[in-house]
């Protein structure tokens, strides 16, 4: 196999149907126009009492790798850096959440951007699956149980597009893509450039990584060299898995407390969206 001019990480803990969704949606029989030489996936989970199954994983096409790993702390910063560094890429993609299911067009369209400028940031929409933001619908009665039956009703494996069909608008963007983004949960960039920022940040050390893709995407956004591409007609879809932000513990406002503090504290000033302009 040839070494692949795009590598994606995807970061998964204690989400194993969630993240096996993602990684079916990454499978270059569901992604369009692109072979499986193209890219690779490189799996990097964080061992806990509910991991994937790498049985499964292994009946996956071969551009698939995956890496179980140890992590003392509560933030998928230092598994970030590790799929990184193992990455055989030009290019990276970045899940953070590895419960991000994707529509068919990405890869493709990732790679286009890549031939048009070396230094191209992709930046993909965010949605969450279901009628509301997970932390409301959470209020609603949804549950993983809901949320397994709208998948098999739309048929996603046989055509991606129908995830906008159960899906809202998440509350980092919830006015839209032609707003500025607070964030990007899958998001594309040059190997060169994302080390250039420092890679992920392992000060963001609160659970779920706090602030951190909030900092990636701010640092890869107002980058000198990146110019930014939207891909308007895709999107991941977050699924509902008990996350640190979308999980609607009554402890959540004091946890958000401390992860603007931290941000704040590491960006060396207050966060505000960055307004880039797109190519779309």
């Amino acid at each position: 196999m040839k070494t692949p001019l795009l590598s994606i990480i995807i970061i998964a803990y204690d989400m194993p149907r969630q993240a096996f969704n993602t990684l079916l949606s990454f499978a270059p029989d569901y992604q369009q126009d692109v072979n499986a030489d193209d890219y690779e996936v490189v799996i990097v989970e964080n061992r806990s009492a509910r991991n994937m199954d790498a049985a499964s994983i292994e009946k996956l096409p071969g551009n698939f790798r995956y890496f179980i790993r140890e992590e003392e702390g509560v933030s998928p910063a230092a598994a970030i850096n590790f799929g990184v560094g193992v990455a055989k890429g030009k290019y990276i993609g970045l899940l953070i959440d590895g419960a991000r299911m994707v529509t068919p067009g990405v890869v493709r369209h990732a790679l286009m951007a890549f031939k048009m400028n070396d230094e191209a940031l992709v930046v993909v929409p965010g949605y969450h699956l279901g009628e509301h933001e997970q932390q409301f619908n959470l209020e609603h009665g949804y549950t993983e149980e809901v949320e397994k039956a709208l998948l098999d009703e739309i048929d996603w494996k046989n055509n991606g597009y129908r995830l906008f069909d159960i899906s809202c608008n998440c509350g980092a963007n919830r006015n839209g893509f032609f707003h500025p983004f607070l964030e990007c949960n899958c998001i594309f960039v040059s190997k060169k450039i994302f080390e250039e920022i420092g890679g992920a940040s392992e000060r963001f050390d609160l659970p779920g990584g706090g602030a951190l893709n909030l900092y990636i995407y701010f640092k890869l956004a107002t980058h000198p060299d990146t110019e930014p591409f939207l891909l308007a007609g895709e999107g991941s879809f977050h699924q509902i898995h008990g996350g640190v932000t979308t999980s609607g513990k009554e402890d959540r406002d004091d946890l958000l407390e401390k992860i603007r503090e931290q941000l704040h504290e590491i960006l060396g000033h207050p966060f505000r969206s960055p307004t880039v302009e797109f190519t779309f």
